[in-house]
């Protein structure tokens, strides 16, 4: 591969980068959304290094050396130009990739891998969880459930009884009875990302990696369950809704 090629490689890293955080909102497959800006500027930074390389390149006066006066590169089946392997054309494959089939947000499969490293509660505010606000039912996200279901079972704070909750994600199956409500949870990027789960019964399962809306009501823990990390929903009802466009928290 020789240098100009490397540097248009550079060039269409930089604009996959662009089109994933610019001209769609792709890039939330992959990482938070609050390094939108921070994603679309490394690519434009890409794009001005590969830019800046070719025209070097092209710059540069071609001359040869007076020992091989009539040699081209490839002179007696040998390479006098400064070329990398041919393999290294393969680096343009993931790049191809991101252009024709862009990988999805990640799902019920990572989760089912990451299952024994599911997501412990996401801490709180530093003054605690406040009163759940008026409304029937109350959204929240699965993180803040699972930090406040963590709270009541510690006996640190009980803001969860006598509130109909409504959360969002994926159905998966469970060995325990009922079926998961899901959710992925990144710090970073789709690299670090584990389960955030909620055991739901009252309804029946919806077909696997369904998103839906469950409402419904916190179960407290019994002896069996406390603190062992599940926490589980009552529902009421279920609605199958379209995948959001940010499916992690």
């Amino acid at each position: 591969m020789s240098k100009t090629a490397q540097n248009m490689l550079l060039i269409l890293v930089g604009v996959a980068v662009l089109r994933l955080t610019v001209a769609t909102d792709e890039y939330l497959n992959y990482v938070q959304p609050g390094l939108h800006y921070l994603l679309a500027a490394a690519g434009v930074v890409v794009v001005v290094l590969g830019a800046t390389g070719l025209w070097t390149e092209w710059g540069k006066p071609r001359t040869v050396a007076p020992s091989e006066p009539d040699q081209g590169e490839g002179h007696g089946g040998h390479d006098h130009g400064h070329r990398g392997p041919r393999v290294a054309w393969l680096l343009g494959l993931p790049v191809l990739a991101i252009f024709l089939v862009a990988p999805p947000a990640l799902g019920s499969f990572t989760a089912a891998r990451a299952a024994p490293r599911s997501a412990p509660a996401i801490p709180p505010p530093s003054d605690g969880y406040p009163a759940l606000p008026a409304g029937d039912p109350v959204k929240l996200s699965i993180g803040e459930f699972i930090g406040r279901s963590f709270d009541a079972q510690a006996g640190t704070a009980n803001t969860l009884n006598g509130h109909r909750i409504t959360l969002t994600g994926f159905a998966m199956t469970s060995k325990e009875g009922g079926w998961y409500l899901t959710r992925l949870h990144i710090a970073c990027c789709a690299a670090d990302a584990i389960p955030m789960q909620i055991i739901v019964r009252g309804v029946a399962q919806p077909p696997k990696e369904t998103w839906v809306e469950v409402t419904g009501t916190w179960i407290p823990p019994t002896p069996k369950t406390s603190g062992t990390g599940i926490h589980e929903m009552q529902a009421t009802s279920l609605r199958p809704i379209k995948k959001p466009a940010h499916s992690y928290e």
